[in-house]
């Protein structure tokens, strides 16, 4: 079993697990029960998976410990109760990871797929962070793992999850989006493998449509992501309705304007089950104009997308301002009289650095509020 030290167990959906156990030689039942402990239990570690042999729990704690993620801090805002969970990888490197509570008692958490990230939007702030690297699919679940075991111990389980557990998978978020730090189409492997182990009915059980994966716009592998979990959510980090604003804001634009990631969207097989999100962050001065709105509001009908609209979040030495109430409001009533499908949506956590574009690895530093 030396060989086990190269993996990690976290990180491999179920069939692979099972293959691998065939070639250790072990039954295959055996991969299903480690399963089960991984991501029912979120047990990490071997001596209390009692329904292994003693030898074997024995042999995998010499040749495969199992990582987990540790917990930096984790402030809850004042002004919505949403939760940051700051985290510690094996190799310190530090991710952010934040859990929502929603309107009608739902929760949704916001996870990371990388150690900062590599697309350089010129207003994120994630993107100002100089160590970059791909995190495994195992460090993407643990971000659910944490949020489960920290949930459960706060009392907040709740019935009617993966055949009524009572453990911390009852304190399971209701949704997923891939939308905290980094680019998940750039690690794209890692995310594929995390949302088979993540709508695993062995393990943690989500429909995909409770999962909801963002791009800024790597449309070549958009048809991939999609051939391997066609009923997921696809939501567009778009920002800009003109390819000479996006690339100033978006370096990705240079080599993927707009029109090519529409054609991409326009290509993806029908699915009754699959919702499109523009995610349209506002800059006042930038993008926010009619004109703006108008192209929006084509854009987003020619693919069937909803627009969800975030006045800018700000952050520590921010280039950009968030536009007057009074201009959002406009903004938006203008793109739903053309027609379009529009939320606005105020970003949850504002007041603990958890908002969209916010998370920089930082321990719970804290931001202003917005503006009345």
């Amino acid at each position: 079993m030396e060989h086990l030290a190269k993996v990690e167990l976290t990180s491999l959906p179920l069939p692979a697990l099972r293959e691998l156990f065939g070639q250790l030689g072990l039954p295959k039942f055996r991969a299903e029960q480690v399963f089960r402990w991984l991501h029912i239990r979120m047990v990490r570690e071997w001596d209390l998976m009692t329904d292994l042999p003693k030898s074997l729990r024995e042999r995998l704690a010499e040749s495969a410990p199992l990582a987990k993620l540790n917990v930096v801090k984790s402030p809850i805002s004042k002004i919505d109760g949403s939760q940051k969970l700051v985290l510690s990888c094996h190799d310190d490197q530090i991710i952010e990871s934040v859990v929502m509570p929603m309107p009608g008692g739902w929760t949704t958490e916001c996870i990371s797929s990388q150690v900062g990230c590599p697309m350089g939007c010129d207003f994120c702030a994630t993107a100002r962070i100089p160590t970059r690297r791909n995190l495994s699919a195992g460090e993407i679940v643990e971000q659910i793992a944490v949020a489960c075991r920290l949930r459960y111990s706060g009392g907040l389980a709740r019935g009617g999850v993966s055949g009524g557990e009572k453990g911390p998978l009852s304190a399971r978020p209701q949704n997923i989006v891939f939308m905290g730090m980094g680019e998940p189409l750039a690690n794209f492997n890692a995310v594929v493998d995390a949302i088979s182990i993540l709508c695993d009915p062995k393990g943690y059980g989500f429909s995909p449509r409770r999962i909801t994966v963002s791009t800024v716009g790597l449309a070549r592998r958009v048809p991939d992501l999609i051939a391997h979990h066609p009923n997921i959510h696809l939501a567009w980090s778009l920002t800009a309705t003109t390819d000479e604003v996006r690339e100033r804001l978006m370096p990705v634009n240079r080599g993927v304007p707009i029109a090519k990631m529409l054609e991409a969207l326009e290509g993806l097989p029908a699915s009754s089950h699959r919702k499109i999100t523009f995610e349209y962050a506002l800059l006042k001065g930038v993008n926010d104009g009619d004109d703006d709105a108008r192209r929006l509001a084509k854009m987003a009908k020619a693919v069937g997308a909803h627009v969800n609209a975030i006045p800018f979040n700000v952050w520590p030495g921010a280039p950009y301002e968030r536009p007057s109430r009074n201009r959002v409001r406009k903004f938006a009533r203008l793109v739903e009289h053309l027609g379009a499908s529009i939320s606005l949506r105020e970003s949850k956590g504002q007041d603990i650095g958890a908002a969209c574009g916010q998370l920089a690895g930082e321990e719970g530093q804290s931001l202003p509020a917005p503006a009345s």
